[in-house]
């Protein structure tokens, strides 16, 4: 059995120097490995004329034991479940990072975050806090997007990025996955939070929030306590002590209300490629448009080849799911979103079925990190399970192929459903 890593390596030369792997080397080790891994090495190899579509269904912050095929008997979800059966099932498939950013930049370019500069030393802002923020995946960084691209690929990318989208102003659009080889892209440029939701508990930032909100009432209180000695004629305190003290406390308060007090406004939108679509989305509906959107592509292009990442805003907070998954699965919330997650991805393998597609696509599953353990609202578990001692950088992983290219015979029965223990990363 063959394996693919996508860490960068080294070559060494017939002269016995180390030069390092460009990435036409690694768009080669990329494709070999695939035909080796999902078609078998029978003598036969994936040309030109038949190149596989390749559908990567990412979802987001779920952990390792939530899903049937990986032990848990209390959740349903068959169709994750069949990917597990007609494909491969990892149980050491690592991610780069514990959280959303960075490990998105490694999952997209095939290095480490720190290398792209994605990662952060500080546990505040592992992840791109603001979409407004200068800051997102460097246009010097390839992705497999771009590598697909110039292969005749047609590129869409339907769902969470949250790599960054303008550099000087905020129509630049510099981190856009337009300039990351998307030829398409419909989803939230940055992600969805509790704070997406007009009534939802705030989530970015929670902590500094309670303490902004305590600054700013010591800094109110002082020009009352200057004023109640003023009145009642105990001290003769200047009226410009007074009022200065309190337009400092406004100032203070307008300075960080005016980002922290409109997240839903600044963060929460959908965009259709560079055209925003709602500001702020309606988080009821926006699975549903991005399910929609992704079975449309696969319609589009089906003639592929094509490239259709579908970045799910399930399994994170807020949870938001739709009425008829509501209160289905034994443990609340989080129970309903990952079955309403299930749901979709059965709809995303039924229209590759529908247009014929299913023997000629390399189907991807995957988590960006694991279950956020952390995650709770007035005592429930809103977060994932990934196992014990099990920390959020191990997530799930199915893939499925039954072919890889028109020339690839099928994988043999014994290796369909089977488990894999190499480390993948």
């Amino acid at each position: 059995m063959y394996t693919l890593q996508h860490a960068y390596y080294n070559e060494v030369t017939e002269q016995g120097t180390m030069r390092p792997t460009t990435f036409s080397d690694w768009n080669r080790c990329l494709w070999m490995s695939l035909c080796c891994w999902f078609g078998g090495l029978h003598g036969t190899f994936v040309t030109r004329s038949a190149r596989p579509n390749i559908v990567l269904l990412m979802a987001d912050d779920l952990g390792l034991g939530d899903l049937s095929c990986y032990g848990n008997n209390t959740l349903s979800t068959p169709n994750i479940d069949r990917l597990a059966s007609e494909g491969v099932r990892l149980t050491q498939h690592l991610a780069a990072a514990s959280a959303c950013t960075p490990s998105r930049a490694a999952f997209l370019t095939g290095r480490y975050p720190v290398r792209s500069g994605m990662a952060s030393a500080g546990d505040r802002n592992r992840a791109l806090p603001w979409l407004g923020a200068s800051a997102g995946l460097p246009s010097n960084e390839t992705t497999f997007a771009e590598l697909l691209q110039r292969c005749g690929y047609r590129t869409g990318l339907v769902g969470k990025w949250h790599l960054g989208l303008s550099c000087v102003s905020r129509d630049d659009h510099c981190h856009h996955p337009r300039n990351h080889g998307f030829d398409h892209f419909y989803g939230l440029p940055f992600g969805l939070l509790s704070d997406c939701q007009a009534s939802g508990t705030p989530e970015l930032h929670r902590g500094l929030r309670v303490r902004l909100w305590v600054s700013t009432a010591a800094l109110g209180l002082v020009p009352v306590l200057l004023l109640v000695p003023k009145l009642a004629r105990w001290l003769a305190v200047p009226w410009k002590v007074i009022v200065g003290s309190a337009l400092l406390a406004f100032l203070f308060f307008a300075g960080w209300y005016s980002s922290y007090g409109f997240v839903r406004r600044w963060n929460c939108i959908l965009m259709r490629d560079h055209e925003i679509v709602q500001q702020p989305l309606r988080e009821e509906r926006v699975a549903s448009l991005l399910l929609k959107e992704a079975v449309d592509f696969i319609d589009r292009y089906k003639r592929g080849p094509f490239l259709l990442l579908l970045s799910f805003l399930h399994v994170h907070t807020p949870l938001t799911t739709r009425d008829k998954f509501v209160g289905r699965s034994k443990h609340g919330r989080y129970g309903d979103n990952v079955e309403e997650m299930d749901w979709m991805v059965g709809k995303i393998l039924e229209a590759l079925d529908r247009e014929h597609l299913a023997s000629h696509t390399l189907v991807y599953f995957t988590s960006d990190s694991g279950g956020r353990l952390e995650a709770q609202d007035r005592g429930a578990q809103l977060g994932g399970w990934n196992g014990r001692y099990r920390g959020e950088a191990r997530r799930p992983w199915r893939l499925r192929s039954r072919h890889c290219g028109a020339r690839l015979a099928s994988p043999s029965r014994e290796r369909v459903g089977k488990c894999c223990l190499q480390v993948f990363t």
